[in-house]
């Protein structure tokens, strides 16, 4: 995938802080420390978009990564299974 500016837009807590320009989203969903933040850095090959930690659980918001304004990858914390 060839994906020239991606950005890390926001941490939401309430759907209201979603973002609302309609772009698509694909969201990834698993358990604590199963390497949801890993893949999305290794499919952009980037070291350090999507914060990684040794510590499951650290994710507790829902993290919109932009990519180039064509699609996000969204990054659910494991509360939401």
């Amino acid at each position: 995938m060839l994906v020239k500016n991606p950005n890390f837009e926001i941490s939401a807590v309430s759907p209201k802080q979603y973002p609302k320009n309609g772009l698509p989203e694909i969201v990834l969903v698993g358990k604590s420390n199963v390497g949801k933040s890993s893949f999305i850095n290794t499919m952009i090959n980037r070291k350090k978009l999507a914060r990684t930690s040794s510590e499951p659980g650290k994710t507790r918001q829902i993290n919109f990564y932009n990519m180039d304004n064509k699609f996000y990858f969204v990054d659910l914390p494991r509360i939401w299974l």
